[in-house]
Order: structure tokens, then sequence, then C-alpha cells
């Protein structure tokens, strides 16, 4: 250490400490968790609906199933059906990226049909289209995702050439309308099928077989 001119001891220089670490990415970290959080929130949703119906989804039981705190659910949610509107859509992404072939015929599609609307998880549709028609609050927020399940069903969706024929069209419709019929009656049996699904079933593929052999 060298002394001054004054004959005062001079100070050290002090060195600057330069972090080089990359700083960490908190707007990255922070967009996870509340993806996380919503993505929580959206999974107890779908399960409550199809565990216990509609009735029992309020914002403390999918907190509770969630394991997140009523602060967090209204910090990301405005409102119940908003959260409803947007578990329904995680529900309908996951259905339609389900990777399937393309029905080759009017039998495979009504196969198609019955694998989407036969599966556990449509119970959440069915309870979100019997809210609606109960309660026409829901419309703005529930409706336009209800419709987008619409599609997964729709004969104007269908890749299969055969429903270009407007009988076969016809017989699609009324092959829809049955197993949405067979859904509906696992919904209200605890998710079993009744007795006469899977006579049901059998006419039906029988019908469509003898559509197609007719052509």
């Amino acid at each position: 250490m060298r002394s001054s001119s004054s004959g005062t001891e001079a100070m050290p220089r002090r060195q600057s400490i330069v972090d080089t670490a990359p700083a960490r990415p908190a707007r990255r970290a922070q967009a996870d968790r509340t993806a996380g959080t919503r993505a929580a929130l959206e999974r107890a949703t779908i399960d409550l609906l199809i565990e216990r119906g509609w009735a029992a989804v309020t914002a403390i039981e999918v907190c509770n199933r969630a394991g997140v705190s009523r602060g967090a659910f209204h910090h990301h949610y405005t409102s119940l059906p908003q959260l409803l509107a947007d578990a329904l859509k995680r529900l309908y992404a996951e259905m339609r990226d389900e990777d399937r072939p393309p029905a080759a015929d009017l039998g495979r599609l009504i196969d198609a049909t019955w694998r989407h609307i036969s599966s556990p998880r449509f119970k959440a549709v069915l309870e979100a289209w019997l809210a609606m028609a109960n309660d026409s609050s829901l419309d703005s927020e529930i409706g336009p995702v209800v419709a987008e399940f619409s599609n997964l069903v729709s004969p104007a969706n269908a890749t299969t050439p055969t429903l270009a024929d407007e009988s076969d069209r016809a017989l699609y419709l009324m092959a829809r309308e049955t197993l949405l019929g067979l859904a509906l009656g696992r919904a209200t049996n605890r998710g079993r099928p009744l007795g006469h699904e899977q006579t049901v079933l059998t006419q039906l593929r029988r019908i469509a077989d003898h559509g197609i052999q007719a052509r």
C-alpha cells in the first residue's frame, strides 16, 4: 500500500465484482408457474365433472382438488364459468389431437364416433350441455367450447367420403344420436354401460354394414 503526498495512507481501489452468471429468467419462471396453476385447476375441474357432476364443481372443491388457494383461483380466473370453459377447452384439445386414423367407411366412422362419445372424459361435456340447458347465463362462456365438441362428431367434418351420400348422412346422424343416448345412460349409471348397450351397438353396426353392402 502506497502513501499519498499528504502522508496519509491511500485506500486501496475496490475492484468491482461483475456477476457473469446468466440472469434468472424471471418472466419465464412466472409464466411456467401460471401455466402450472391453471393446468392444475382445469384438470381438477374436469375430474370433478366426471366423478361428481356439475353441481359439485365449486371454487372451493376445485381448489381443494388442485391443491391451490382460493386467492390463486381468483388471480387466474374472474369466475367459475370461465374456469369451466377453459377446462373444457383443454379437454377438447386433448380429444381432438388424439392420433386416430380417418374412418374408411360408414361403419368405421360410427365406431370412431363411439370411441369419442364413450370415453369417460366425455361425461364432462354431457354435464356442460345439461347445465347450459338449465341456465342460459352459461351460454356466453360455455356455449362456444361445447360447439367445438359438436364438431368432433359432426358429419360435416368427417373425412370419409361415404357421407357424401344423403342416405348415409341420415344413417350416421341416427347412429350419432343413438350413441349420445348410450353415453347419457352411462353418465346416469356411474359410468357403467346399461344392460342393452351392446345390443344397440351391434344393431347399429349391422345397419351400417347393410347400407355399405347395398351400394
